[in-house]
């Protein structure tokens, strides 16, 4: 990631292309992970819930399951929108190191 400095990367030899794709990584792995919370709270809700008070929860949790979805669906789109500026990036990086810049 950056160091907050001027160049881009703070990885020797990397630019910001090589940041881009670390932030698209982290972002699909946090989609990847909000995944598996959803799926397990997902199974949570298919249990059988007798009281009024389990009903209750069982609304909750497919409330905020379906939120989660939105939320995943976001983080895959910021992926995948990232990875494309990633690309154009590590472009213009290459088109700059062709020009000796």
């Amino acid at each position: 990631m950056d160091s907050g400095g001027e160049g881009g990367s703070s990885r020797p030899g990397g630019g910001a292309g090589d940041d881009v794709l670390a932030i698209q990584a982290a972002l699909t792995r946090h989609a990847e992970s909000l995944t598996d919370v959803r799926r397990q709270a997902l199974s949570v809700s298919l249990l059988s819930w007798d009281s009024p008070a389990g009903g209750a929860f069982r609304t909750y949790l497919a409330e905020r399951c379906s939120e989660l979805s939105g939320t995943i669906e976001l983080l895959h789109s910021a992926a995948r929108l990232l990875g494309e500026y990633g690309r154009l990036v590590r472009v213009a990086e290459a088109l700059q190191r062709g020009a000796g810049l």
